[in-house]
């Protein structure tokens, strides 16, 4: 697999007044937000207007933090070994249709006893969720069109993510098809329908946590940082403005 390497003159004559074009609604922001910024104990604090903090669980400020990206910061450090990870709990306004996932992320590549294939990103268990897997590639996936196995549907990279290298990955639905970027370019997509699952599980960072299900699993082992769910399908555009 390959690895992922731009005055005139006014006559008095009565003219027709122009109208006002309608003022365009300004598109919704980030529902969950984590810049992992000036953070203390096990708060993570949540930047959007939502204010979904977040718990930090086997580990906490300030030997979860680490220095990020140049010009960005602090960033989350999870040990997948000692089963760290975010949790978000649910909220109505997790329950997104069309969505976006992203985040910068530098991962080990090492495996635990509870990585089984994957390391998650983020993930509402039984909804929708981002990954890297055990072989490098990126899978993005969730249930449309019901919350049942039926209508699981999933795609992954052709190409490999690099270990102990900060990379942008993000994750969109808009309805039609499913798609994932890495490093702001778009480099696979899937056709998918139906209206995204909304379920009571809670939303993870670093994890998947499915207490329903009595799952706790797929720890993330590396660095973490501005993690954001948008609650639409952001252009290809706007996806390469988050890496800038």
């Amino acid at each position: 697999m390959r690895a992922f390497r731009g005055a005139a003159v006014v006559s008095m004559a009565v003219l027709p007044l122009a109208l006002a074009a309608p003022a365009r609604a300004t598109p919704p922001g980030p529902v969950l937000r984590y810049t992992f910024a000036q953070e203390t104990g096990t708060t993570v604090t949540d930047r959007s207007p939502g204010h979904l903090d977040g718990t930090l669980v086997g580990t906490s400020a300030p030997r979860a933090y680490v220095k990020g990206l140049a010009g960005r910061g602090k960033a989350l450090r999870l040990v997948g070994a000692q089963h760290q990870w975010v949790d978000v709990g649910d909220a109505p306004a997790l329950d997104v249709d069309r969505y976006t996932i992203a985040a910068w992320v530098r991962y080990t590549g090492v495996e635990n006893d509870g990585t089984l294939g994957r390391w998650e990103v983020l993930e509402k268990a039984g909804a929708y969720w981002l990954n890297i897997r055990t072989t490098g590639q990126v899978r993005a996936g969730g249930f449309y069109g019901g919350c049942d196995s039926r209508h699981w549907v999933w795609v992954d990279t052709p190409g490999v993510v690099p270990v102990n290298t900060w990379t942008h990955l993000a994750a969109t639905y808009d309805g039609t098809r499913l798609r994932i970027y890495v490093g702001g370019v778009q480099v696979v997509s899937q056709a998918v329908t139906g209206r995204t699952c909304s379920d009571d599980e809670p939303l993870a960072v670093g994890a998947k946590s499915a207490p329903a299900k009595g799952l706790l699993e797929a720890f993330f082992d590396g660095d973490l940082d501005e993690v954001r769910l948008y609650p639409r399908a952001l252009t290809a555009a706007q996806v390469a403005a988050l890496v800038r």
